[in-house]
């Protein structure tokens, strides 16, 4: 259901007649941070797009209701060039200097997101991640609700994958699609918080049902020359390959260096295999690739369809999954002010506690402890999926749409 269908028809019973004393405003100034520039330009110009396309629906129906009146939204982006410290001054900037009423404090990177959070204690407004996964993000609201009462995180924890990758390996193993010669797992990863906040529990949950870690092989952001790590992978022979990078160049090279050398690992992924730039330059290559989270599948979801074909005219390009993860941070975001009839944080983390929003890829629910999506049945699920014939499709939960069965490659 989208933002307008969800509450614009009824918006006209909010536009009641400004309380006398009430402060008027002409607009709803919001300031959007993200990666328009460098390794992870790709995503955030994605986002950003989203949040373009949501912001303008919005006020071609007549903008957010707003101490009775309707006003428009106003975006003002910055870039952060993947870097905390590029984040933190733009976040200084557009709360400054431009006054944003509300601060969409990082569209993807994790490290970036921690650092700006940093300032919200100091700024009577109300900051919220869009992508970033960490958990440490949850974990600081949750050992000082107080200080961070005004933080909100758009995206799951990063727990939550590895729970994913978990019972995905259990069903593999149970159906002896994956017959593990030891039970070993070795990983190719990023330098950066979201990548080993994911190793941190993708270790942790493997381990509990018998699997040992061999090794973690870290690269530099946008890294492409892989030999070294595949020498060592040969070495190793592990049972299970899990790599994480944000750059789709990072995976092309990758999955062609791995074909190339046949290591013959059951290899998971997680994010870069959603991005367009990856299927168009992996092509054969990526076959039998797994990966996790598959949030956004257009082919065999109806409303995941149904929001590439609304989207895709403005955006211009192919529909991924950072489009409608942008589009879901803008509904739910705009969703909270126009319930809230303000930006104040009293009204606004009311009206983000409150949060019960249905988008494109799930079902939006706050935690009032972390203050982060609930993640389960009826809430946001994250299926693991497979490259099969160069199609991306479902392989866990068995019930999600266009699920099939993983398909072993020798």
């Amino acid at each position: 259901m989208s933002i307008l269908s969800k509450f614009w028809p009824g918006a006209l019973a909010l536009c009641l007649a400004l309380p006398a004393g009430a402060q008027a405003t002409d607009k709803v100034r919001v300031g959007v941070i993200g990666p328009f520039t460098g390794p992870a330009a790709t995503s955030g110009i994605a986002m950003k797009r989203a949040f373009e396309f949501t912001a303008k629906q919005v006020n071609d129906a007549g903008g957010v209701a707003f101490k009775g009146r309707r006003v428009p939204i106003e975006l003002l982006f910055e870039d952060s060039q993947s870097r905390p410290d590029v984040g933190l001054s733009a976040a200084q900037k557009l709360l400054t200097r431009d006054n944003v009423d509300v601060l969409l404090a990082e569209m993807l990177h994790s490290s970036v997101a921690l650092a700006i959070m940093e300032l919200a204690p100091a700024h009577n407004k109300v900051f919220m991640s869009g992508q970033p996964v960490a958990i440490e993000i949850a974990e600081r609201i949750e050992r000082d609700p107080q200080k961070y009462r005004n933080f909100w995180k758009h995206d799951f924890n990063s727990d939550a994958s590895s729970y994913t990758l978990k019972e995905t390996v259990r069903l593999l193993v149970q159906q002896k699609k994956l017959v593990p010669r030891n039970k070993t797992v070795a990983f190719v990863i990023e330098d950066s918080d979201f990548a080993r906040a994911n190793v941190e529990y993708a270790t942790r949950y493997l381990k509990q049902d018998g699997w040992t870690v061999l090794a973690t092989e870290t690269v530099p952001l946008a890294h492409t020359d892989f030999y070294p790590q595949i020498s060592k992978l040969r070495a190793q022979a592990p049972d299970l390959l899990y790599s994480i990078f944000t750059s789709a160049n990072s995976g092309i090279a990758l999955v062609k260096q791995i074909r190339e050398q046949d290591i013959r690992a059951v290899h998971i992924a997680t994010y870069y295999p959603t991005l367009a730039e990856f299927t168009k330059g992996a092509g054969k290559n990526a076959e039998g690739l797994v990966l996790i989270p598959f949030l956004f599948d257009p082919k065999y979801n109806a409303a995941h369809k149904a929001f590439a074909e609304k989207i895709g005219a403005y955006v211009g390009t192919t529909v991924s999954m950072d489009h409608a993860f942008g589009a879901c941070a803008a509904e739910v975001l705009f969703d909270a002010i126009h319930r809230a009839q303000d930006v104040a944080p009293e009204a606004l983390n009311k009206a983000f506690l409150a949060t019960d929003y249905q988008c494109a890829v799930g079902h939006w629910v706050f935690d009032p402890k972390s203050h982060s999506p609930k993640v389960g049945a009826g809430y946001l699920t994250l299926p693991a999926a497979q490259v099969q014939d160069g199609v991306i499709r479902a392989i866990w939960p068995p019930e999600v749409p266009g699920s099939v069965a993983f398909r072993r490659q020798d």
